[in-house]
């Protein structure tokens, strides 16, 4: 996890200070505490988002060292599933079926289907990258799923688009009706 995602977990800026992102982080475990009714991912992912922001500003003796903004090698792009309406699929019920057949293409590692979020390690060494799916709930009409690859190293993630037609045929194959 980099600076940047760990602000963005705990939901902070850029410049917040290190009193604010230990209380974001209070807040967020709170919610997030399996003894809370929250999952153990997630609270793993908000303690690791602390842990990465404390190792970033050497525990509030320095401000967080947020790299630049770069452009990611990997593209992005925007997808609508084909989904049959016969199923009448919920957001969140599309979302846990990608998650379902994500496992086919690769290692699922956060799935928050309030969020819409779902994220998977794709790729053999060095081409590594994480597909994040992510649900557009803002169209009226369906619900379309931004996928994006990040490579996860120095070699390039394998081509996105790949990715996604193994991932969405997969989907199609497992959601069709048997008749």
């Amino acid at each position: 996890m980099e600076v940047l995602e760990a602000l963005a977990v705990l939901g902070l800026a850029h410049d917040a200070s290190w009193d604010a992102a230990r209380q974001a982080h209070r807040v967020a475990i709170r919610a997030a505490h399996p003894d809370a009714g929250g999952s153990g991912g997630e609270a793993a992912r908000i303690n690791q988002a602390l842990d990465v922001l404390r190792a970033a500003n050497d525990a509030g003796e320095r401000a967080f060292a947020v790299p630049a903004p770069t452009r990611s090698a990997s593209p992005s792009v925007t997808h609508r599933p084909a989904v049959d309406a016969s199923f009448e699929l919920e957001p969140q019920e599309l979302l846990m079926r990608l998650a379902d057949v994500a496992h086919d293409v690769g290692e699922v590692v956060f799935v928050d289907p309030g969020a819409g979020l779902l994220e998977v390690i794709v790729g053999v060494e060095p081409a590594v990258g994480q597909l994040t799916a992510a649900l557009d709930d803002s169209v009226d009409e369906g619900t379309p799923i931004v996928f994006t690859l990040e490579a996860l190293g120095s070699a390039p993630a394998p081509p996105i688009e790949t990715v996604v037609a193994d991932l969405l045929r997969r989907f199609r194959y497992e959601t069709r009706d048997p008749d």
